[in-house]
């Protein structure tokens, strides 16, 4: 049974409706970060497989593991920039705010 920060028992229905409220609360700030979490954790998967695979020489994987590589870095670099993008705009809003 799920608890609140409190300690206090959650309902399922309850849990459900803060955890829909806070996705929906999620910056694309936020978004972007996690993304970039995922890209990094799945990169080093795939390195390390690409290593294990030179290791016992299964070239089918190496080959599936390197093809994999360049999809993953052309998804990485938008997402970084618009990371920056979205960055900058969020510390200007912030600035003029002052």
């Amino acid at each position: 049974m799920p608890f609140d920060r409190q300690g206090n028992k959650l309902t399922w229905k309850e849990f459900m409706e803060r955890w829909k409220d806070g996705i929906q609360k999620v910056t694309p700030l936020q978004q972007l970060k996690v993304q970039m979490i995922g890209f990094v954790i799945v990169t080093v998967g795939v390195a390390w497989g690409l290593v294990v695979a030179l290791y016992s020489k299964t070239w089918w994987l190496f080959v599936i593991l390197l093809g994999s590589s360049f999809v993953i870095t052309t998804q990485f670099l938008p997402t970084l920039q618009k990371y920056f993008i979205i960055k900058k705009v969020e510390e200007e809003m912030k600035g003029g705010l002052s």
